[in-house]
C-alpha cells in the first residue's frame, strides 16, 4: 500500500465524534477535482488539510457561482478554491494551491512568446473570461490579434490546438495535460511548448468563519511540515504525468 492511500485511510478512521465539515467542491476539472469531488490535486489536499485539522469533510459538488451561493447561505461550512476576488464578506485561507496559466503552442509551430504583447501576432483561445483575469495587456493584445475566441470547455480548447484551428491557447497547463484530448483527428500526438507569460495564480479555501479559516491554516502548515502534503501533490502529479516545476 503506498504511503497516499495509508494515509487517505487514516482520514476515513477519524474518530466517530469528529466535526464535520460541510466543503463545497467545484464541477471536475482534472488534475484538480475529479468526479464525486472527493479526489483530485486541489479536493485531496484539501480533505487532508481539514482531517489534520480534526474534522470529517462532506463534499458538496456543484457549480462553482451555486457553490458560492451555498456558503453565503450558510449551507455549506467552506469552499474550494477560490481567490479573494470572488466574494467579499468570506475569510480566505492560505493559498492551497496555484494555478500554472500559460502560454501554449505546438512546438513544431515555430512561436516563440516572449511578452504578453506578442499574442497579437497569433490566432488565440482562451476560457471564458480570461480578459478580465489576465488585464488590460492581455486584453489589448488579443483586441490585436487575428482571431481571439473563449470556450467554456478544456476539451475544446484543445482540440483547437491540435488540429490547428488556433495558433495559441491560454489557460492552466495541468488542466490542458490532464484533458483527454491529447492527440488531433487523425489520433497523432504533439509536443506542444508552454510560455510563463503569467503570474502563478493563488488559489484560497473560502470560509465563513474566521476560527475555521484560522484552523485550516495552522493544518495546511502543519500537512506541509509532515511531507505529506508534497506526498498528494507528487501522486496526482504522477498520475497525470505532469511536471514538477510551479
Amino acid at each position: 500500500m503506498s504511503r497516499l492511500f495509508a494515509f487517505l485511510l487514516c482520514l476515513m478512521l477519524l474518530p466517530a465524534g469528529a466535526a464535520e465539515i460541510r466543503l463545497a467542491v467545484g464541477l471536475a476539472k482534472p488534475p484538480y477535482v475529479e468526479n464525486g469531488g472527493e479526489t483530485g490535486l486541489e479536493a485531496a489536499l484539501a480533505i487532508a488539510v481539514l482531517a489534520q485539522a480534526g474534522y470529517q469533510t462532506k463534499v458538496v459538488q456543484v457549480p462553482q457561482a451555486r457553490g458560492l451561493a451555498m456558503l453565503k447561505e450558510d449551507l455549506v461550512d467552506a469552499m474550494l478554491t477560490l481567490t479573494p476576488a470572488a466574494s467579499e464578506g468570506l475569510y480566505y485561507s492560505q493559498p492551497l494551491i496555484y494555478y500554472r496559466n500559460r502560454a501554449i503552442a505546438l512546438h513544431n509551430s515555430g512561436i516563440v512568446l516572449m511578452q504578453v504583447s506578442d499574442l497579437s501576432r497569433y490566432t488565440v483561445a482562451s476560457f471564458q473570461n480570461a480578459r478580465l483575469l489576465f488585464g488590460n495587456e492581455f486584453a489589448a493584445a488579443v483586441a490585436r490579434s487575428p482571431g481571439y475566441s473563449e470556450h467554456a470547455d478544456q476539451d475544446t480548447l484543445n482540440r483547437l490546438l491540435l488540429n490547428r484551428r488556433v495558433d495559441v491557447i491560454v489557460g492552466d497547463e495541468y488542466i490542458f495535460r490532464a484533458n483527454p484530448t491529447q492527440t488531433d483527428l487523425n489520433g497523432q500526438r504533439f509536443n506542444i511548448v508552454s510560455y510563463a507569460l503569467f503570474n502563478i495564480s493563488p488559489r484560497h479555501v473560502g470560509f465563513a468563519s474566521q476560527t475555521l479559516r484560522q484552523q485550516f491554516d495552522a493544518a495546511l502548515l502543519k500537512l506541509k511540515a509532515s511531507g505529506e502534503y508534497e506526498r498528494i501533490s507528487q501522486y496526482y502529479r504522477q498520475r497525470y504525468r505532469l511536471p514538477a516545476t510551479p
